[in-house]
């Protein structure tokens, strides 16, 4: 191994660890008069700073970093993932999710036990159709807001609401960016994607439900008082709500047509972003010119969208793909991948110790990194596995890197959010203490949906 084969594991492994480092810090330390944080954004622009300051890496390796291959497209898989993103943060804005929250409240009727099983299936059902950290950010201040002002135990709510956008999340190829990364280096279609992870994940978000229900139903009270508010008081723009949500839809359907006609879906994500942006751009102007005066910055939708928009993704993704890319380049992702032949000999095995493996290893450095890195593992030992086989370990893959993020708040960039939502609520909640609930349920999840997997492709192949 050259001298710079062992710079780009170097700077790999310091990387994950700055980032993780970084997501230990207390909420305190984030008053550190330090101008530059060292966090999951900046720590892989760092990295990839000292690969060009060693001569570790060459134009070709960033070009492949960011630009990508015939497999994989970074820039497409940013583009697709943020064009959602603000499709999805200008729809939240209207009061749109805060509405079918606040319908659940009012349908559970005052029974704490309903509302358990409301929030959960509102959760998933948003999932689906958005993604887990949407609703990770709109849900979760929601429940926070309607536990204080009925004295309810917040943490049964949070925690359900929490394992569910994690496990929503992989039905469709949008839900989580991990989905993306994967499903773009395989070339596979929105559809086909669908059609594999539907019954996997509705086996296990219902077994997650189950036991969950066991784990809390002696800590939910019977009842609550129901704060006096009515859903329709949310709705700050009521035919912005209906357009954006039209649009979602559309795209959506967009989506699912343009995989089967190999169209880029990147394209078609940034192409119903930009009409949303168009639609606010001219609410903004109207709003400011009926008022004479400048619109303010808590009623624009502009300003609040974008300011919502998770940007700290973008020089984590392109960093880690660069480095990634590094190790591709210096030999050791295939010094990886030879390890891991020895794992695809039996599909059930390798589709419960590859999901289990990639869960586990979203804890240690991260979901993101994690699949970045896996995904360019499977591309090399993929050529030399049968179809059904491929296919068992790529899905596996994709149910791994969205299932650890319930292991630990560590699995995920979702817990890091929601864990930072809670710390600026006053809602305590320890990495120990989540780690219990999900070591507890997370396992038997991840085998009862592998199970399902195997049988899915037994019975088509």
């Amino acid at each position: 191994m050259e001298f710079r084969g062992y710079i780009s594991l170097f700077v790999f492994a310091l990387t994950i660890f700055v980032i993780i480092w970084g997501f230990r810090e207390s909420p305190s330390s984030k008053q550190s008069k330090r101008k530059i944080k060292l966090n999951y954004a900046t720590a892989p622009i760092l990295g990839v700073l000292i690969l060009i300051c060693t001569l570790s890496i060459d134009l070709g390796v960033i070009y492949n970093g960011v630009i990508g291959t015939d497999k994989i497209q970074p820039y497409a898989i940013i583009i697709l993932f943020m064009s959602i993103a603000y499709i999805c943060l200008s729809l939240d804005f209207t009061g749109f999710f805060e509405y079918l929250a606040l319908k659940a409240i009012k349908a559970a009727g005052n029974s704490s036990k309903k509302l358990f099983f409301y929030f959960f299936f509102l959760s998933s059902f948003l999932t689906i159709f958005t993604s887990n950290d949407i609703v990770i950010l709109t849900i979760t201040p929601i429940i926070i807001y309607f536990s204080k002002y009925t004295k309810v135990n917040p943490i049964p709510y949070l925690i359900t609401q929490f394992f569910a956008a994690n496990i929503w999340s992989i039905t469709l190829y949008i839900g989580n960016p991990t989905n993306i990364i994967v499903g773009e280096a395989f070339n596979l279609q929105f559809i086909e994607y669908s059609f594999w992870m539907v019954f996997p994940t509705l086996v296990a978000g219902i077994s997650c439900l189950l036991l969950l229900w066991r784990l809390f139903k002696n800590k939910i009270p019977k009842r609550f008082e129901a704060p006096e508010l009515a859903p329709n008081t949310t709705l700050r723009d009521k035919r912005g709500a209906i357009f954006n949500f039209l649009i979602l839809i559309l795209c959506l359907i967009m989506l699912a047509y343009g995989s089967t006609i190999e169209f880029p879906l990147w394209i078609i994500s940034l192409f119903f972003a930009i009409v949303i942006l168009s639609r606010n751009l001219v609410r903004d102007f109207f709003n400011r010119s009926n008022r004479r005066n400048a619109l303010s910055k808590e009623e624009s939708i502009i300003n609040n969208s974008l300011k919502r928009m998770p940007w700290k993704i973008l020089p984590f993704i392109l960093g880690m793909f660069i480095i990634i890319e590094a190790l591709v380049e210096t030999g050791w992702i295939m010094l990886i991948s030879e390890v891991f032949q020895g794992l695809f000999f039996n599909l059930l095995f390798s589709i419960i110790i590859f999901t289990l493996i990639s869960a586990l290893a979203c804890n240690l450095m991260n979901n993101q990194p994690m699949t970045i890195l896996f995904t360019q593992i499977l591309l090399i030992n993929s050529a030399s596995l049968s179809e059904i086989m491929k296919l068992g370990v790529i899905f596996s893959l994709i149910m791994g890197s969205n299932f650890g993020a319930n292991f630990t708040l560590l699995g995920a960039l979702a817990g890091i959010m929601w864990h930072k939502i809670l710390s600026d609520k006053d809602v305590k909640i320890t990495f120990k203490d989540f780690a219990k609930y999900g070591f507890l349920i997370t396992p038997i999840v991840i085998s009862i949906s592998c199970i399902t997997l195997f049988l899915e492709l037994m019975l088509w192949f």
